[in-house]
């Protein structure tokens, strides 16, 4: 394990069970908030995984339990520990510390809880923004993580996109998450070159006559 990710895991030893090992994990950081999001999540990940393709289950439930695992590293850090383990960070996502949330994840998936299939790690590392070429690991951990979200007030997007996912229609469902994001861009701190690739194939594939030029943000 870098030495810089040591003080992250003192008293912590992995049992090889993922769930045991993260519930420990955030339990000795005092984060049940996000341990209770990500468990949400895991169920969601495993729901939608038995509806498009249940022979991937087990690797979208390990990718939705790791997801949010960089949670533990206060939002000033993230950047200089990102540095420290030689992170590729773009200068967009130097604008705001956060935006490189998901790239730790990935690397404390791999470093800490020994995580080796790139399934996982990729699904992990692009859970907030989404990204072009996207698998289906990737896209179910995305929409469960977008789904499971316990927000005050109304948002009908929200029972949009799980009713397209009951549907089979994931890509549906991803654009319907982008659509209301761009219709917030003003509000939006960063945006992001992966989230603009993502939308722009999207685009092409669900309504392939449309020639429109867009722009994307990321929703943090």
């Amino acid at each position: 394990m870098n030495s810089i990710l040591q003080p992250y895991c003192e008293g912590f030893k992995l049992t090889g069970t993922v769930q045991d090992d993260v519930t420990v994990f955030f339990t000795l950081h005092q984060d049940i908030r996000t341990l209770d999001h990500t468990l949400q999540v895991a169920r969601e990940a495993q729901r939608i995984a038995e509806l498009y393709d249940a022979s991937i289950a087990d690797i979208v439930v390990q990718a939705a339990l790791l997801h949010d695992i960089s949670n533990v590293i206060p939002v000033p850090r993230m950047l200089q520990l990102a540095e420290g383990l030689s992170i590729e960070i773009l200068d967009d996502e130097r604008q705001y510390a956060r935006s490189v949330h998901q790239k730790l994840s990935k690397a404390m998936a791999e470093e800490i809880f020994e995580i080796t299939n790139p399934d996982i790690l990729n699904a992990i590392e692009s859970h907030t923004t989404h990204k072009p070429q996207a698998s289906m690991v990737d896209k179910i951990l995305f929409v469960s993580d977008k789904i499971s979200w316990n927000l005050p007030g109304e948002h009908a997007y929200l029972q949009e996109m799980r009713d397209k996912v009951n549907a089979l229609e994931m890509d549906q469902a991803i654009l319907i998450y982008l659509d209301t994001i761009w219709e917030q861009r003003e509000k939006l701190k960063l945006v992001h070159p992966w989230l603009i690739g993502a939308r722009e194939e999207l685009m092409v594939k669900v309504t392939p006559n449309n020639k429109e030029n867009y722009i994307c943000t990321i929703f943090v």
